[in-house]
């Protein structure tokens, strides 16, 4: 009989662009900064990443009974502080063979790259602004201007687990990461649409949704 491997990452698609907010502006740039690493590229927080997982399993718990008892130890219970679930997930970033080429042009000495150029490079500047409700036009002040990771960017969070998952574990998992599909700011308007999926096959997610090793 052979086992299946036990999941070891989550890539994420950004199908839209995408503002995963680090909660401060860049003065003279943005109102709103994109979340990234010291090389300038675009992340997600593993802890975020779990609170969207957590939010879309909260969403259709009640179709999946058999699963109640998965959950808390894949995602954590409600309120977690003293992280007793058996998953770990680790920060969200640009995929490996990227990754290392980025940073290789940041390092290296001869006419090494910037941070600030490379986050150019794979992010946008979106503008909004309110609108007033008696006319519809533009409401004077509410101008504001936000960056986004570009669609089409793929991240990947890695997974380590405290124990071998079980297969009740890793359906419960799946079928969280299935149901995430928007994540980030401004995702009421258009932005933030998501694909995430288990070691980055769709099929083999959608496997394990339904129950499969």
């Amino acid at each position: 009989m052979t086992i299946a491997p036990v999941p070891g990452h989550i890539t994420i698609e950004l199908l839209s662009d995408t503002t995963f907010g680090r909660g401060e502006g860049m003065p003279g740039a943005v109102d709103v900064e994109v979340e990234h690493d010291a090389h300038g590229l675009p992340m997600l927080g593993g802890k975020a990443l779990r609170g969207l997982l957590r939010d879309s399993w909260l969403s259709m718990q009640d179709h999946f009974p058999e699963l109640r008892d998965a959950a808390p130890r894949v995602l954590g219970p409600h309120e977690d502080l003293a992280e007793t679930s058996i998953l770990r997930i680790g920060d969200a970033v640009i995929e490996k063979a990227a990754r290392t080429f980025f940073v290789a042009a940041i390092e290296r000495e001869q006419h090494p790259l910037a941070p600030t150029m490379i986050l150019s490079a794979l992010t946008g500047v979106r503008l909004q602004t309110s609108e007033e409700r008696a006319t519809g036009a533009p409401a004077r002040t509410t101008l504001r201007s936000s960056r986004v990771a570009l669609r089409g960017l793929r991240l990947e969070a890695p997974l380590s687990w405290l124990e071998p998952p079980a297969a009740a574990d890793l359906q419960c998992l799946a079928l969280a990461a299935l149901a995430t599909r928007h994540g980030g700011l401004v995702r009421n308007r258009g932005r933030g649409h998501l694909r995430l999926t288990v070691d980055g096959g769709l099929e083999r997610t959608r496997a394990l949704a339904r129950g499969t090793p």
